[in-house]
């Protein structure tokens, strides 16, 4: 039987994509997956990197606040809860999103 997200993984794709639109990207500009390992840990693994059309910067500079600055290894390891503090502490370091105007 193949199993679906839960409720935690889905708040940590959403607190990733919350950084994503706070660095100015779209949550469609590359893809990512967790990965639950035998030992209870999870992989945060990036994949389909954005093209050209995509400021690299931007994208680079959300993966340093996730502490992925190889480019070669582009994903993080560690508990659910270890990976959702961090994505909540990278979202505390990232910029603010505009103010709406009323």
């Amino acid at each position: 039987m193949s199993r679906g997200l839960d409720n935690v993984e889905i708040a940590i794709l959403s607190r990733l994509n919350e950084l994503a639109e706070r660095h100015g990207l779209s949550p469609l500009d590359f893809g990512a997956v967790l990965e639950r390992e035998d030992d209870g840990q999870t992989t945060l693994r990036f994949f389909d990197v954005p093209d050209e059309a995509v400021p690299q910067d931007r994208f680079a500079r959300m993966l340093a606040g996730l502490g992925i600055t190889d480019d070669e290894t582009l994903d993080i390891t560690g508990t659910r809860l270890q990976l959702y503090d961090t994505l909540q502490w990278a979202l505390q370091q990232a910029p603010k999103p505009p103010a709406r105007g009323r």
